[in-house]
């Protein structure tokens, strides 16, 4: 059985096609990623731009056709849309289009969602019995979900911070008392936390794995299951502090649109884990789309 779905995030639009026998992923059939920078100076306007609508919508144009190639009819795909979804006041208006002109029906989730969609996908492969949280920095958003030894959900919430939004606020020249800001309210569920360990998924944590490779192609082969040590953050943070996007774009030549985001992001984690202690961050290629593959639906309870 043939299920497509996508993630729509602030920053990136994913798509993962993948053949299922009994529930299990037996085969990738194909997995595409779009930078198209969704959620950009969401913060100041409060909705998508119209050239990152165009963007998202091409590269949605773009799924469909390879949907369509691989037998899956466009009104089949499993289509999520996150933080970035949940804010914009245009949001609703936009997916409304893409469902007129595409077919693609886009549901936003929630935070609940996001938690159990990631968990399931970073689980995947996954075996040992050991309490880990993960983190899943959006461009929006940051995700800390606590998993039992039985790889049961204990808590989840989701921080208002994520590549996007700290590269608008170091452009701005306030990065630091915003992030400060957003967090505030969350003192409690961060001190909460114990790790040493973090479990990380999604764009800016798997590019900065490749980075830390000195790839210029991504190569997600080395990258899951790659391990950074908290030293290693802090010289890349020394190393890239300056870095335009530019020269970041000519370094690593696979980062395309994300070297827009990418110093926000790597700053982002180096504050994190910081603030959490954290020796090593273990880098997942897995997440969010693999968990809704892995469904093969989107919960009720999870839609926004």
């Amino acid at each position: 059985m043939k299920i497509a779905t996508i993630d729509i995030g602030s920053n990136s639009i994913l798509l993962l096609v993948g053949e299922l026998e009994q529930g299990k992923l037996v085969q990738t059939l194909r997995n595409e990623s779009r930078v198209t920078g969704l959620g950009r100076n969401l913060d100041e306007t409060g909705e998508f731009l119209k050239v990152a609508q165009e963007e998202s919508f091409e590269a949605l144009e773009q799924y469909k056709n390879i949907c369509l190639e691989e037998g899956i009819d466009p009104r089949n795909i499993i289509a999520t849309a996150t933080e970035a979804s949940r804010v914009a006041r245009n949001a609703a208006a936009f997916f409304e289009k893409v469902k007129k002109e595409l077919g693609i029906d886009v549901i936003t989730i929630n935070a609940l969602g996001e938690a159990y969609y990631s968990t399931k996908g970073i689980l995947l492969g996954e075996s040992p019995k050991e309490a880990m949280t993960i983190m899943d920095i959006g461009g929006a958003s940051t995700e800390f979900i606590s998993l039992d030894a039985e790889k049961n959900i204990v808590s989840s919430f989701s921080l208002p911070v994520g590549s996007v939004r700290v590269t608008n606020w170091m452009e701005a020249g306030d990065w630091k008392e915003s992030f400060k800001k957003a967090i505030e309210s969350f003192e409690e569920q961060l001190n909460d936390l114990d790790v040493s360990t973090l479990h990380c998924v999604a764009g800016t944590l798997t590019s900065l794995a490749n980075m830390h490779l000195q790839h210029k192609e991504f190569i997600e082969s080395e990258v899951h299951g790659h391990v950074l040590e908290s030293s290693d953050i802090e010289t890349m943070v020394q190393v890239y502090s300056d870095f335009s996007p530019e020269q970041f774009l000519e370094k690593f030549p696979f980062l395309g649109k994300r070297s827009r985001a990418i110093r926000g992001g790597l700053f982002l984690t180096r504050e994190l884990g910081t603030l959490l202690k954290v020796d090593k961050f273990k880098v997942s290629t897995y997440g969010l789309r693999y968990g809704t593959l892995l469904e093969g639906k989107v919960r009720g309870e999870h839609v926004f």
